[in-house]
């Protein structure tokens, strides 16, 4: 049995409210557990919305790496080694239950497991070079352009050139 429930936290605004998947499952001893799973519901206004799903330290460099083609697990925890694998896992997890990456499990042995991007998550490549381009001029104009890295977003162009 699943079930939903929500339920507004007064006083908190747009931004906060949850959602309680109710889940019902059988134990070994035959007996049935109901257990509430909350889940954050994400806010009404559009902007708030967008920053939501893609707000955290790692979620937009997570996407960075997942723009050019799939990567392992081991291969983004490689390109981010200031990250630890459970908090890549975590982002991982809210961004593919927000739609932004695929998560593929190849049936080999070992198991092989792959994050792309989604066509949804693709739709950010420009606001990210956007965000990206912002950053270095607001470095330089406060006189920090040396201490930032070089901004290498390089936008998909998905029209075909005309031969």
């Amino acid at each position: 049995m699943t079930g939903n429930l929500t339920f507004d936290w007064p006083g908190a605004g747009l931004a906060i409210g949850w959602e309680a998947r109710i889940h019902t499952l059988s134990c070994p001893t035959h007996q049935e557990v109901t257990m509430a799973e909350p889940m954050k519901r994400l806010p009404e206004l559009p902007v708030e919305r967008a920053l939501k799903v893609i707000s955290g330290r790692w979620k937009p460099v997570i996407l960075y790496y997942v723009f050019s083609g799939p990567k392992r697990l081991s291969e983004l925890k490689r390109m981010m080694p200031a990250i630890t694998q459970k908090v890549l896992i975590q982002q991982l997890r809210e961004m593919e239950e927000h739609g932004l990456v695929t998560r593929q499990v190849f049936a080999e042995v070992p198991s092989r497991v792959e994050y792309s991007a989604t066509e949804l998550g693709l739709e950010l490549e420009p606001v990210l070079l956007a965000l990206c381009r912002w950053g270095q001029r607001h470095a330089e104009a406060n006189d920090e352009a040396g201490m930032i890295a070089d901004c290498i977003i390089r936008p998909r162009h998905t029209s075909a050139v005309a031969a």
